[in-house]
């Protein structure tokens, strides 16, 4: 005859281990502990790249900073280049429409005839320049036309008049730079000037000079 056996078991649930060698109370603390670790890391790395963007970001702008500035300053001198160059440009026009009269007149006053008495030598004056036409915001750098005339006025005496046109053949075929070959003879008339009794004749002669040009 067999008996049966009987298990009992005496342990409480809270009493009972597990089978495995690794307790989850351990792990769960060992497993936080790594996971702040961890993210201690990431954010020390995330933290390093922001700083070296933030860096780089301010290298950057900085860069950008002082090349806009060298940009502004090339750009200004740029410009003011460009207006020297125009004002230069200007001068070189005006110092190409200098007429020089001085050494062709001390050459003229050689071959006056002796019998030829000058009263008066004058230039008409050029016309005014209109450096503002009507409608126009910004002045003009200089004259619109690119030859300006003027006029070679002489006035004098003569015991008659023959000298007159010798002087006018001198003047005409010598003194190109002064006059051209245009010209009016204004008046030719008694004057009442007397030398030895005999009266004298007064001329007025108006030559055409030669162009004042604004080029070079």
């Amino acid at each position: 005859m067999k008996t049966a056996a009987f298990h009992l078991n005496l342990l409480k649930s809270n009493e009972v281990l597990s089978s495995s060698p690794v307790r989850l109370r351990v792990m769960l603390p060992v497993g936080a502990l790594l996971a702040c670790v961890g993210l201690l890391v990431w954010w020390g790395v995330l933290f390093t790249q922001i700083f070296l963007a933030k860096t780089q970001a301010r290298s950057i702008k900085e860069d950008l900073a002082t090349k806009n500035s060298a940009h502004a300053e090339a750009i200004q001198k740029r410009e003011t280049a460009r207006e020297l160059k125009q004002q230069l440009e200007q001068l070189e026009f005006y110092k190409a429409g200098v007429r020089a009269i001085g050494a062709p007149l001390a050459k003229f006053a050689e071959v006056v005839p002796m019998r030829v008495q000058l009263k008066e030598l004058s230039i008409s004056k050029p016309r005014p320049q209109v450096l503002m036409p009507p409608g126009a915001k910004v002045p003009l750098f200089g004259p619109i036309e690119n030859v300006e005339t003027q006029k070679l006025v002489i006035v004098g005496l003569a015991t008659k008049e023959t000298p007159v046109v010798s002087l006018m053949e001198s003047l005409e075929s010598g003194f190109e730079t002064l006059v051209t070959g245009e010209h009016n003879v204004n008046s030719f008339k008694q004057d009442n000037t007397e030398i030895d009794g005999k009266r004298l004749l007064s001329f007025e002669i108006e030559y055409s000079m030669p162009g004042r040009r604004f080029a070079k």
